[in-house]
């Protein structure tokens, strides 16, 4: 039996898929080359990331360029401007966030949470790369009764979230009252469940206004580094690869 039009698309796909991960290693290794293991834009400039991804190529690249999740880079500054004392940063992996707030924020305290044990470690490395390992804390998975414990430790604390759909288990204001004086950013993964984003709407509603944030566009022209590289190369090296069009709430306590 020959294969179906389903199949051809499939198997299309994962060569495509398998090609442009393979040109964007390729890519990576000319911005190393120029300019280092530096973030070269966005509210994270100048932080140093390991040039070992966690999971995947970690979307290194996109997050060397500063174009990695532009769409919250509003959020950030808004995170900023409230100069919280306390960030919980549940799936940190590699540490992006919880090592760029760090920086941002030398007042704060930041408790990162990934279950990967690989992304732990390079997190680690990434705090000791930017000097503050002293205000960095990783460790493995995040319960509903860890993360009580720990967010009464703030005046003004901050939960950045992006679990792979863990979400719906670990923000719960019944299960963690401590949540209701939090700023929550939330990644939603609705791919995985379909009922999280308004699960979560319905617990937060009454505590908290929420803002929902949509995937946004990107503009590789915007990048010294890839003004000079054909369109191809440009969109490539700002590519997430999402599975879908990813959104996130953003909750601040009323």
């Amino acid at each position: 039996m020959g294969q179906t039009q389903d199949d051809q698309d499939t198997a299309i796909r994962q060569i495509a898929h398998t090609a442009t991960r393979a040109r964007r290693q390729t890519l990576l290794a000319a911005l190393l080359r120029q300019h280092g293991s530096i973030v070269q834009a966005g509210p994270f400039a100048d932080m140093i990331v390991p040039d070992r991804a966690a999971r995947g190529d970690g979307d290194l690249l996109s997050k060397l360029l500063g174009f990695f999740e532009a769409e919250l880079h509003p959020v950030i500054d808004d995170i900023v401007a409230c100069a919280p004392d306390l960030i919980i940063d549940v799936g940190s992996a590699e540490g992006y966030y919880a090592v760029g707030m760090a920086r941002l924020l030398p007042a704060a305290f930041v408790h990162a949470f990934d279950s990967d044990a690989q992304s732990q470690d390079i997190c680690r490395e990434a705090a000791s790369l930017n000097d503050v390992s002293s205000r960095v804390s990783v460790t493995g998975q995040c319960s509903p009764d860890l993360l009580q414990a720990i967010l009464p430790r703030g005046r003004t604390p901050v939960v950045i979230c992006d679990c792979e759909g863990y979400e719906r288990d670990l923000i719960d204001p019944r299960r963690v009252p401590a949540l209701r004086a939090a700023m929550l950013l939330i990644e939603c993964h609705d791919f995985i469940d379909p009922t999280i984003t308004q699960t979560l709407a319905d617990r937060l509603s009454a505590t908290h206004t929420l803002e929902g944030v949509r995937e946004g566009a990107r503009d590789p022209n915007a990048s010294p580094f890839l003004q000079g590289l054909d369109s191809l190369d440009r969109w490539l090296a700002v590519c997430e690869y999402r599975p879908t069009m990813m959104h996130w709430i953003v909750a601040r306590p009323k």
